[in-house]
């Protein structure tokens, strides 16, 4: 074992409603052996890359292809999968960098976690949206309500953003929010004036009349995400999680390449827009891999972690890193430094 290797944002559909712990399956799988297959319980945020990667693979038979009889469950935010994997509720889950250092970060003495592979990464197909009556004074927004998600990565969004605009963080208003109907809820009410979004959860607050203010791009937001597991379940579990990688992949790979026909799919059995779907999926890139990239991503969140008081000690994120089932399938993909 090697311990020295390592948008989109956060995108949750409009009326699911999920509390921190709890999940929803998406389908429910007897957990007993089935014709011969592995089961695996994977932890996906709704609404994000991850989820409908999974769901497809299952429903094309890409993981029984793969010797795995895949359960998947949702989760509100990667934090929560976080959770499900700590608590043996999920084999298998996925996170945005923040929420992965951020847990580990804060729970140094006692975790067991292992992050062992990259999903995606790069810039976030995000803005930060206004209520209306600031569109046009982005400076009015100084000192009024933020939407913010505790222990995710659009904590990290909202220093970006007040940093971009020149405010005073530690004077900013942050109203605490659980998924995108709160928000919407909020946002309505009057509580809160600004919101980042990314994905097809825009078109609800564009829908409520809210306004583009900040292009992600130009806020310099990048975001990656990641599969964690724990220690036992890695090193015990390798050619497992070599096979759910692969899939995972494959399942990627037929997406791509039957997009219009993945999107009808969805739309009739989720209820997201076809036309949302591809246009999210155009700048979605699988990272099945370990990049040398995405391990500097997270050193640098953590490094701002840190620095912004978010847990006590610094650590090598590095030291929760572990490659072994990817070299397993994708060892070219593996571009750490030693």
């Amino acid at each position: 074992m090697n311990r020295k290797l390592i948008s989109l944002a956060i995108v949750i559909i409009l009326g699911t409603k999920l509390l921190t712990g709890c999940g929803k399956e998406t389908d429910s799988v007897d957990s007993s052996s089935k014709n011969g297959l592995t089961t695996v319980r994977v932890a996906v945020m709704t609404g994000n890359f991850t989820q409908y990667t999974a769901l497809i693979g299952k429903q094309q038979g890409i993981f029984e292809k793969n010797g795995i009889n895949l359960e998947i469950t949702e989760y509100a935010a990667g934090v929560n999968t976080i959770d499900a994997v700590v608590a043996g509720q999920a084999d298998i889950g996925n996170m945005a960098d923040y929420a992965a250092v951020n847990r580990i970060g804060n729970t140094l003495d006692t975790n067991n976690l292992v992050i062992v592979s990259e999903i995606q990464g790069g810039d976030v197909n995000g803005f930060l949206y206004t209520a209306p009556e600031y569109a046009d004074d982005l400076k009015k927004l100084d000192g009024k309500g933020f939407i913010n998600s505790v222990g995710t990565v659009n904590e990290y969004y909202n220093s970006q953003i007040f940093g971009y605009l020149g405010f005073d963080e530690g004077k900013q208003n942050l109203v605490n929010s659980d998924g995108t109907t709160t928000s919407l809820a909020l946002a309505q009410s009057g509580d809160v004036a600004a919101a980042f979004s990314s994905g097809s959860s825009s078109t609800y607050f564009e829908g409520i009349g809210w306004k583009k203010a900040i292009d992600g791009a130009d806020l310099g937001i990048e975001t990656y995400s990641y599969y964690m597991t724990t220690e036992e379940f890695n090193s015990s579990h390798v050619q497992m999680l070599a096979d759910f990688l692969k899939a995972t992949q494959e399942s990627y790979d037929y997406i791509m390449e039957h997009l219009v026909e993945t999107a009808k799919y969805l739309e009739s059995t989720l209820g997201i827009s076809a036309d949302n779907f591809k246009s999210d999926w155009s700048i979605a890139k699988s990272r099945i891999g370990f990049s040398q990239e995405g391990v500097e991503q997270l050193i640098k969140i953590e490094d701002w972690a840190y620095n912004n008081g978010r847990y006590d000690k610094k650590y090598d994120i590095s030291n929760y890193i572990n490659t072994d089932a990817l070299e397993k399938i994708y060892p070219d993909k593996v571009t750490v430094k030693q």
